[in-house]
């Protein structure tokens, strides 16, 4: 097989280390004075670092501000985005979500991320987003890994049938079981869609991955039963709860219980803080 050698390499914690050899496209040593390789590049000091993760992102929403008018949203809250991304799917293709989930994805590795979890909306009757990201999964293997997250945009019960779609989406291969509870029109569906998930996650024995109180109300506890479920179940390690900006309202008594009870169960969290302060702004404004 065919070797590389990258020379005069400055490598992320390995201070000792200036080389890599690489042997039919794997990493197989790195150190000094590694030897003869078929083709020597100079990266003249250049750093070499693992490949960035991207934790969070919506790659069937990708470039529709920018693509369809439909999409502008006025007041820059997140119950508009949600309604302007509910008219502008109904008219997509498979072809067109992975048109522009390609350029999303070459930008983001251009930057250095290697590893995506993105987001699926499954409150589409004919499972749109998903099918095409799952087929990107495999077309793009090679270059990017892509974990794909059913997540029921519309609410896994405020939508119609929202729960049957979530299972079938799993049974077509996402990766992971997402949720919205905060979305659903009443404390108790919101409650009902956290039990879903996890029973969905144990039943096809899938990752979970939710947003969870993405508002400002700090009575939005939501990750508080995520919580309490995946530390019974010992399935914290797997869960992510995603957003929880409601967390950043509670009082510190309730923080203070609640920081702990994660620590015991292991929840993993994903906190995009970009659009979330950008959208508050706008609120604020």
């Amino acid at each position: 097989m065919a070797s590389k050698k990258f020379t005069n390499a400055s490598i992320y914690r390995n201070d000792e280390a200036t080389e890599i050899l690489v042997t039919g496209g794997v990493i197989t040593d790195i150190g000094t004075h590694l030897g003869d390789a078929d083709e020597v590049i100079d990266l003249e000091g250049r750093l070499v670092a693992p490949p960035y993760v991207d934790s969070h992102l919506h790659l069937d929403y990708a470039y529709t501000g920018r693509d369809d008018e439909a999409a502008d949203n006025t007041s820059g809250t997140l119950f508009e985005g949600i309604d302007r991304w509910s008219e502008i799917k109904k008219n997509q293709s498979v072809e067109d979500v992975k048109r522009r989930a390609i350029r999303a994805i070459e930008e983001e590795v251009s930057h250095g991320v290697q590893y995506i979890r993105t987001h699926a909306d499954v409150t589409d009757p004919r499972l749109t987003g998903v099918k095409a990201l799952l087929e990107l999964k495999e077309e793009l293997a090679d270059n990017v890994t892509l974990q794909v997250v059913a997540f029921p945009q519309e609410g896994m019960f405020a939508y119609k049938k929202g729960a049957e779609l979530m299972e079938e989406a799993l049974k077509l291969g996402a990766d992971a079981v997402g949720g919205i509870p905060h979305f659903e029109w009443a404390r108790q569906y919101g409650e009902e869609s956290v039990h879903k998930t996890v029973d969905l996650a144990l039943k096809y024995d899938k990752l979970i991955d939710v947003h969870c109180d993405e508002t400002d109300d700090p009575m939005s506890r939501f990750v508080e039963l995520l919580n309490a479920r995946v530390m019974i179940e010992d399935i914290g390690p797997r869960t992510t709860a995603s957003h929880t900006c409601s967390f950043g309202s509670a009082d510190n008594a309730y923080a203070f219980r609640m920081i702990g009870l994660f620590a015991k169960s292991g929840i993993n969290f994903v906190a995009p803080t970009t659009e979330n302060s950008y959208l508050q702004a706008r609120q604020d404004s």
